[in-house]
């Protein structure tokens, strides 16, 4: 059983976990440059993003994801948002999205959603109500409908994290719109210490000799 519990947490990252060993990977970052603040358009609004929900030390089974209100968030662009219950989400254009595991504007990027979606040769990831596994969710429309908190593999938030990192590359390479939990660069952070921190735990395969790197090519960057 894992000794740390990974939340799918969008407070911010702190610099040391909560048993105070200080080994994240992402503590801090440059000044972000050229980002200026601009009125609201209207008819802009809230946006969904996931909540925190502290877990007990030691134990691995507690991960849950909650989507909540965000307050709003200036842009000069048209925003698509999902309203703050199913109904108005469904109304407004709107379906639960797996990967991100909250509901999400049509007209916002849904990249990877099907892989993360069959990423068990084909299967989706399973699903419960409560934490002893008993009472199993039959499909995504079930989970997305779930007022309430569900559970489910570590390896379920392995993959998002690693299914949203590349999303987030992907949808800011193309200049299409990022949803608010792709621009929230904590998420990033929890992401890549969560997946630091799995790395760190002994594992003889990957001690193995299997990389191959060379050190003669020369970058650039604009």
């Amino acid at each position: 059983m894992m000794d740390k519990v990974f939340s799918r947490d969008y407070h911010p990252v702190s610099k040391s976990d909560a048993d105070g060993d200080r080994d994240a990977t992402v503590t801090n970052r440059p000044p972000r440059r050229g980002i200026q603040q601009s009125e609201t358009k209207p008819g802009s609004n809230h946006h969904h993003r996931l909540a925190h929900n502290p877990a007990a030390p030691g134990d691995c089974r507690n991960h849950s994801r909650r989507c909540r209100t965000l307050p709003q968030i200036p842009s000069p662009q048209v925003r698509y948002w999902c309203g703050n219950s199913t109904k108005e989400a469904e109304a407004l254009g709107c379906a639960y999205d797996p990967l991100a595991g909250c509901w999400l504007h049509k007209e916002c990027p849904h990249d990877l959603t099907h892989e993360f979606a069959h990423f068990n040769n084909g299967k989706p990831f399973v699903y419960f109500y409560d934490v002893a596994a008993t009472q199993q969710m039959k499909h995504y429309t079930e989970l997305g409908n779930n007022p309430d908190f569900y559970w489910t593999a570590v390896r379920e938030h392995l993959v998002h994290c690693l299914y949203l990192l590349r999303r987030g590359h992907d949808v800011h390479m193309r200049g299409d719109p990022l949803d608010n939990m792709l621009a929230d660069l904590e998420h990033v952070d929890h992401c890549i210490n969560m997946l630091a921190n799995l790395l760190r735990r002994p594992d003889p395969a990957l001690e193995e000799i299997g990389t191959q790197g060379q050190t003669h090519s020369f970058m650039s960057c604009a």
